[in-house]
């Protein structure tokens, strides 16, 4: 996928499910989802996909442009996303329309959905956990499901999203 044109839409939804506190280190839900989704773009394109890939600040900067047109690119209708997903599933309207418009702003067929930061802990430590699906348009179905797990942390800091973002792009390509 590192060769084709894809297009990894901002990230939606953050939860807290970590008894540690770590809820109250984020009074803006909306610019903190807003910086982790600068952080994948900086360390996206530091691997090299800078060229063909389309990061979430762009993609919710383009739609914000064409609002009359496009969906509002941070609050996409993927809340049945953070459930189990099975291979192959279609991509269910509203959210089949909103991904289709959106990669049709750059021409490309995929979609990298992060649905969801959610950071859990126990026993002191705690790590950011981002869930991905990955989304063909034309067909409106998930071509994959996971999950990429941040480094552990005694507590809430930039190196969270910093750890969980370079995880991610361990997927798509090398260090």
């Amino acid at each position: 996928m590192a060769g084709q044109q894809v297009l990894v839409l901002p990230v939606q939804y953050i939860s807290f499910l970590d008894g540690l506190g770590w809820e109250q280190a984020v009074s803006d839900r909306p610019a903190y989802l807003a910086r982790l989704d600068t952080v994948i773009a900086l360390t996206l394109t530091q691997r090299g996909l800078g060229g063909a890939w389309t990061f979430g600040p762009e993609v919710a900067r383009s739609a914000r442009m064409n609002r009359i047109l496009m969906p509002d690119a941070r609050a996409l209708s993927a809340e049945w996303l953070r459930g189990r997903l099975l291979p192959d599933q279609t991509v269910r309207d509203p959210l089949a329309s909103q991904v289709r418009n959106l990669v049709g702003l750059k021409g490309s067929r995929y979609a990298v959905l992060p649905v969801e930061v959610r950071f859990e802990g126990k026993g002191g430590t705690g790590v950011a956990i981002l869930r991905l699906v990955m989304i063909d348009s034309r067909l409106a179905q998930v071509r994959w499901a996971g999950e990429v797990r941040s480094d552990p942390a005694a507590s809430f800091s930039p190196a969270l999203a910093t750890s969980v973002a370079r995880r991610f792009a361990d997927l798509i390509a090398d260090p």
